[in-house]
């Protein structure tokens, strides 16, 4: 059997379907969030993130760029792929900086639980490890699916 793959010169007939939508962003420990700097370019990191209820959930230090960049202009965007299945999704939204301590707390106990969800006391070591004064909490809410993408729907088997 042989996997061939058709032109990708039009990518809309493969889009990622809700479920697995529902289960990239369920299932992806991080993410690629992107603003822009103070010179208008675009800047982008990769960083762990929670996905609950519409909303992406990050943390950071208030003294990084990135959150001084969405302090001055909150419009950003976020990308979740999984790396070497060719799924991926992209959103544009706003970001808000969030210092309240209890959200900052929650966020990154539900990070630590995600990357070590069957060992209590890593996660407790991972939320104290990063557990700053300077914590604060970035709050992107997607305003637009700009990508859904399943590059496994490119692909077709013959024999």
């Amino acid at each position: 059997m042989v996997t061939r793959i058709d032109s990708l010169e039009d990518a809309s007939g493969f889009a990622l379907s809700p479920r697995r939508q529902e289960l990239l962003l369920a299932g992806e420990l991080e993410c690629t969030f992107c603003w822009t700097n103070a010179d208008g370019h675009p800047v982008g990191i990769t960083q762990a993130f929670v996905y609950t209820d519409g909303v992406f959930w990050m943390v950071s230090e208030a003294a990084r760029a990135r959150v001084r960049a969405v302090r001055r202009d909150p419009r950003s965007a976020v990308v979740v792929a999984a790396t070497g299945r060719s799924k991926t999704m992209s959103f544009k939204g706003h970001t808000e900086v969030v210092e309240d301590r209890e959200t900052i707390l929650r966020t990154l106990r539900e990070i630590a639980r995600r990357y070590d969800p069957d060992d209590e006391q890593a996660q407790a070591a991972h939320v104290a490890a990063a557990d700053s004064p300077g914590r604060v909490v970035l709050r992107f809410v997607p305003e637009k699916v700009t990508n859904a993408f399943d590059g496994g729907l490119a692909r077709r088997q013959e024999s």
